[in-house]
């Protein structure tokens, strides 16, 4: 009888437990008041413009880091190609060369074919397939559990379609922006297709016809390649580390400058105005 009690006791817990997550989204995804505040364009403007700025910025950023490490493999291959140059890096221990760079030398890929290989990756499209908890995309509260989201911010999000929570959901975090100013901006943006029926943009944001026409693609698309280029942004960073460091050591080794120097001076030239550039944020 004794056994049977606490059996009983933890299929209660774990029952409870079970459906904490649900009973959560059914409180937090309730309309929260604010939540139709709209936004005028004395604030909407300057805030969209920002986001598109720094989107742009990184956007520029993780290409130029992608373009250091094509135009250091392309010149590392060039001098591979030479025996002595070979027998050189062997004899002054530079042999064991960085995996990324091994990886590079024998991949054929320029940055366009290179950055095309992460297009269609979206990590978001599960989001789709999951049953929503009062309008809430489960994996977007698993994906926001260690943030700090004010309530309302949810209200917002139950205006758009799961797929586009959970790709709202991450550009707040990847641009460290989970602000109701934020999402309201990326709600009130998105394209029709996107958002539950009956929903109207204007409801949220002071903005004409003719400015969510022009608007929402240019989001729409700086979003989509800003998330792109965070998901490469992390190993191409890390790449360029062992890179630089393994030319940093060559550059400073008098016997492989003067051979370089003297041998592949165009490559040199490339060596040296790679090997201490500006860093990477």
């Amino acid at each position: 009888m004794v056994r049977l009690k606490r059996r009983l006791t933890r299929e209660a817990a774990y029952q409870a437990l079970h459906g904490s997550a649900q009973r959560h989204a059914r409180e937090i995804a309730a309309d929260q008041l604010g939540s139709k505040e709209k936004l005028f364009a004395p604030k909407l403007l300057p805030a969209y413009k920002a986001a598109c700025g720094r989107k742009r910025d990184f956007i520029r950023e993780t290409k130029e880091a992608e373009r250091c490490l094509v135009r250091l493999a392309e010149a590392l291959r060039v001098t591979m190609n030479d025996k002595e140059f070979l027998s050189l890096l062997m004899s002054e221990g530079f042999a064991t060369i960085p995996n990324c760079l091994v990886q590079r030398l024998h991949d054929d890929d320029t940055l366009e074919t290179a950055t095309a290989k992460h297009a269609g990756m979206s990590p978001a499209a599960s989001s789709a397939h999951r049953q929503p908890v009062s309008g809430i995309c489960p994996d977007v509260l698993a994906f926001l559990q260690d943030c700090f989201v004010k309530v309302k911010i949810f209200g917002l999000l139950r205006h758009v379609l799961p797929a586009r929570q959970m790709e709202i959901a991450r550009l707040m975090v990847a641009m460290e922006r989970v602000t109701f100013t934020y999402s309201k901006i990326l709600v009130a943006f998105t394209p029709r297709p996107l958002l539950v029926e009956g929903f109207n943009p204007k409801i949220i944001a002071n903005v004409s016809e003719d400015q969510l026409g022009a608007m929402t693609p240019e989001l729409g698309r700086l979003s989509s390649e800003f998330l792109r280029a965070v998901e490469r942004r992390g190993s191409v960073s890390l790449e360029l580390v062992a890179a630089r460091r393994y030319l940093d050591r060559i550059m400073d080794n008098s016997k492989m400058v003067r051979y370089l120097a003297h041998n592949f001076p165009d490559q040199f030239e490339e060596f040296h105005s790679l090997s201490t550039p500006a860093p990477i944020r």
